[in-house]
């Protein structure tokens, strides 16, 4: 399967995947108002950070694997890692955001696991059950909301749906006869994480701010500001992101499966990496002149007056949804190629970014239109810097294939 193929394929997952989504927070907000969509949001977002600080990129290893023996210690550890770190990280946010300890576990596990399920299927080119995988992770939700009644019953059952979903991923995308006994004792997995240790140190921690950084605006806004205007922001998200995060993860997922191998083969295909950004460049275009001129009319078409009022959030993110798509997905080949010290270092100016719009600025100002515009354009500007590397980074890739070094 070709590039252009693979990137298809997974968009049309996303698409159905986000649609579905969408119907999700719709219809919480018909049935339980904004404000529940404000608190489900804020439980989706613990659970995703959560579900990469349990991982900690461990499951970024599992493409690389050159060989079954590799693979299976890698499975085990990510499995291990998973099951002990879920532990202090839903007795923490259970404690700080009030939520049941055993839900928030059992959840944040589920998604911990499903990392692990999508980088099996990206190391073979599975891409049609990865498709099926994100599809019905989505489905998951809307069925635990048709089939509850009131907001505690959805959230088990979400829970409990999602835990036979990703066994059975998993069961389906690994060998399990390759394991031994060996690789469940303390020997084996510290050997290794001593063999990976700059990987998870680095890429690691690079990927679990890269979540934090996702969602810690959604945590901070309804900490500052209320669960109604969280639901603004989420709703906006939701159906403005919507586009960057189908092209942009089927893009990102296609070149990580495509650029992995060549990694493991010792190549770098740099005119395809000039059609990526391109294709990108242009994309990211048409996403934001999309969201300028469509949003406000879908929402005056069809929606209520909770979700007209959204409208003004979605005019703030516009300078973050460009180079969210446009540049974003480029970072691939610094995580595989290049130097982990700057994926690990582009990840903190984000984090300083949201700390710095929403943490410190509504500290003074209490001004939600202040916080979004300012996380917005410092991330537009710190997006070209990011842009110039990646650039340089492949150019100097090229020059190195083309003299033999």
């Amino acid at each position: 399967m070709n590039l252009l193929r693979s990137i298809t394929t997974i968009a049309g997952s996303s698409v159905i995947s986000q649609l579905i989504g969408a119907l999700s927070i719709w219809l919480i907000s018909h049935k339980y108002g904004m404000a529940e969509v404000g608190t489900y949001s804020l439980i989706y977002s613990i659970v995703l950070v959560g579900a990469q600080i349990c991982t900690f990129a461990s499951q970024l290893l599992i493409p690389r694997q050159p060989d079954e023996e590799q693979l299976a210690r890698n499975v085990v550890f990510c499995l291990l890692q998973s099951l002990i770190i879920a532990v202090p990280y839903a007795a923490l946010t259970a404690r700080l955001f009030h939520q049941n300890v055993v839900f928030l576990y059992l959840l944040t596990l589920s998604y911990a696991l499903v990392l692990v399920a999508e980088n099996l299927s990206l190391r073979t080119g599975n891409y049609r059950f990865l498709v099926f995988q994100r599809i019905m992770v989505s489905v998951v939700v809307i069925a635990s909301l048709l089939i509850t009644s009131h907001t505690g019953g959805f959230y088990w059952l979400w829970t409990a749906f999602m835990l036979v979903l990703i066994g059975g991923c998993i069961l389906h995308t690994f060998r399990f006869s390759t394991l031994r006994l060996t690789h469940w004792g303390a020997a084996s997995n510290l050997a290794f994480f001593r063999e990976h240790r700059q990987h998870l140190a680095k890429v690691g921690s690079a990927e679990v701010l890269a979540m934090v950084n996702n969602n810690l605006p959604i945590m901070l806004i309804n900490f500052w500001f209320s669960a109604l205007t969280a639901g603004y922001f989420s709703v906006v998200m939701r159906f403005c992101l919507s586009p960057v995060m189908i092209v942009g993860n089927a893009v990102r997922n296609s070149i990580f499966s495509k650029w992995s191998m060549d990694f493991r083969n010792q190549v770098f295909n740099y005119p395809e990496y000039k059609k990526i950004r391109t294709l990108l460049f242009v994309l990211g275009v048409i996403c934001v002149l999309g969201v300028l001129i469509c949003y406000p009319l879908v929402m005056r078409l069809g929606f209520s007056q909770e979700w007209i009022d959204s409208i003004p959030s979605s005019r703030y993110i516009l300078p973050y949804l460009f180079p969210a798509l446009a540049v974003s997905p480029l970072t691939v080949i610094e995580l595989i190629f290049g130097s982990h010290r700057y994926f690990l270092r582009i990840q903190v100016e984000q984090l300083a970014i949201v700390l710095l719009a929403f943490l410190a600025l509504p500290y003074f100002t209490h001004d939600y239109a202040i916080a979004v515009l300012t996380f917005s354009v410092l991330t537009l500007i710190r997006y070209l810097f990011i842009w110039i590397q990646m650039n340089r980074r492949a150019t100097q890739l090229n020059q190195r294939q083309e003299t033999g070094l």
